[in-house]
């Protein structure tokens, strides 16, 4: 089955609109693994998107960040979720894990041609929720040049379970030793997830209120995983002088907020290095990545 005649782009204020009624979906139904296919038409960034961003994360070398692009994939993401092949509720999904890759210089000026795909994973009342996991790739080409990929891996999560959930015993590991460097803490507030929600377009309700994060079993809001690895991607920039051309990213618990955490990285002599968030005082780690200082296209 091949791509579909590319669509232009939705604008993400009505999709999540659109997205709520979604929950009405009944994911319990029994399928066999498939494969949904897309094609969009984006314009360009507007200067204005650009200086936003570059202002939000203090840092960046790049001139259009990898991990701006992720905003357009999840926009793709979720027009993707919308038609009527998705069979789970867009509410609630959590991004578990997202690699991006820079094949050719974006132009800024450019707009994009989309080629998207959905793996969706077998499903039924049989299937253990951990395996419910659809995995998007995101293909971004301008004037014929592919120039982007992405690939994002959801998690799909159960409403409210029945069941009272076990509190979980407070671990305490050791701090990251050489070859890790320290190379930022921060300080996370609540009004840091509404804020990269309006950067963003990421309003997904477990990011934003604790009566929201709750219906999906999390207690407290948690902040938005592509914030945590564009910040991190900032300071990578920042401290190497250089641009990043691959970056990919495993979360590994969510970061309820506030918080604080730690950034440590090491790089390496070939340009390659990695990275992970920790907690500041309880050291567990809340993501991990690699990545690679770009070279010449």
């Amino acid at each position: 089955m091949g791509f579909e005649q590319p669509v232009t782009l939705p604008n993400l204020p009505g999709m999540f609109f659109r997205s709520l009624f979604t929950v009405a979906r009944n994911d319990q139904a029994e399928a066999g693994v498939q494969t949904l296919r897309a094609e969009f038409t984006a314009p360009a960034f507007s200067v204005t998107q650009l200086t936003r961003y570059q202002q939000a994360f203090d840092g960046f070398v790049s001139e259009v960040p990898l991990t701006l692009m992720y905003c357009l994939a999840q926009r793709v993401h979720l027009a993707q979720m919308l038609g009527e092949e998705f069979p789970w509720p867009a509410p609630g999904l959590v991004h578990v894990s997202n690699s991006l890759e820079q094949h050719h210089t974006i132009q800024p000026s450019e707009g994009f041609h989309i080629k998207a795909v959905i793996k969706l994973p077998a499903r039924g009342p049989n299937v253990s929720p951990r395996r419910l996991r659809p995995k998007f790739t995101v293909e971004f080409w301008q004037q014929g040049q592919h120039v982007v990929t992405c690939v994002s891996e959801y998690q799909v999560m159960p409403k409210q379970s029945e069941r009272p959930r076990k509190s979980r015993e407070r671990k305490i590991v050791d701090a990251p030793c050489d070859p890790w460097q320290k190379i930022n803490v921060w300080s996370l507030g609540c009004k840091v997830a509404r804020d990269y929600a309006r950067l963003s377009g990421d309003f997904n309700p477990i990011h934003l209120h604790p009566l929201l994060s709750r219906w999906f079993g999390f207690e407290q809001p948690i902040i938005h995983g592509m914030y945590m690895s564009a910040r991190a991607l900032a300071e990578i920039e920042r401290h190497a002088q250089r641009p990043v051309h691959k970056l990919d990213v495993t979360f590994k618990r969510p970061v309820p907020l506030p918080a604080q955490v730690t950034l440590w990285h090491q790089l390496h002599e070939d340009g390659s290095g990695s990275y992970q968030i920790c907690g500041t005082t309880d050291y567990l780690q809340r993501l991990e990545g690699t990545f690679a200082l770009a070279q010449d296209y």
